[in-house]
């Protein structure tokens, strides 16, 4: 395997400065890139880094980042701690700790009959005016995010309205920039999944 541009690497540490990108997850990466999308990088850079980028915000940490690099030893077992970024996280987990367990079960319920009773239009060829799906009560979220070695706990303190229960895909990327394990609103914004 060829190892990737340089351009790549430094892009990629200024982007993304922890945690550190695998380089072993890294030169497999580029070699797809470099073979299957025929990408030269002496004219192609741009759209090497971006497909890097967007493999990289596409994969599961646990595979394309350097153990121990994201938080900081001893923040997972902490109960208080205050985290300088910018620091990209995924998103393993997500639930509405605001409302009852069985206010989300009924809205559950009325979202899998919604999906239902959508199958039998669609294969009935119904162009019937539908209803929108029925959306979770909104208070607010807890998070499990991984580094993809280590997981903590967050709780919003202001609401992210960036993120939706039922809606926001499990592995989407946050680039938080400071949390003290809470996600203050200004402080991190979805990278892409």
């Amino acid at each position: 395997m060829s190892r990737p541009p340089n351009e790549v690497v430094q892009w990629l540490k200024r982007t993304y400065a922890r945690p550190t990108v695998d380089p072993e997850w890294l030169e497999g990466c580029y070699a797809w890139i470099r073979d299957e999308l025929q990408l030269n990088p002496a004219r192609d850079m741009p759209a090497i880094i971006e497909n890097v980028n967007n493999q990289l915000l596409g994969s599961d940490f646990a595979d394309s980042m350097v153990a121990g690099t994201g938080f900081p030893q001893g923040v997972p077992d902490a109960q208080e701690a205050f985290l300088e970024g910018p620091i990209l996280v995924e998103v393993i987990g997500l639930m509405e700790i605001g409302h009852s367990a069985y206010s989300l079960l009924q809205v559950h319920e009325a979202r899998e009959e919604y999906r239902k009773q959508a199958q039998l239009r669609n294969a009935r060829g119904d162009e019937e005016e539908r209803k929108p799906m029925p959306k979770y009560p909104r208070s607010m979220l807890q998070f499990q995010l991984s580094d993809g070695a280590s997981v903590l706990t967050a709780v919003e303190c202001k609401p992210l309205h960036e993120f939706e229960l039922g809606e926001t895909p499990l592995g989407c990327k946050v680039r938080a920039i400071q949390f003290t394990l809470l996600l203050p609103t200004p402080a991190c914004f979805i990278c892409g999944f």
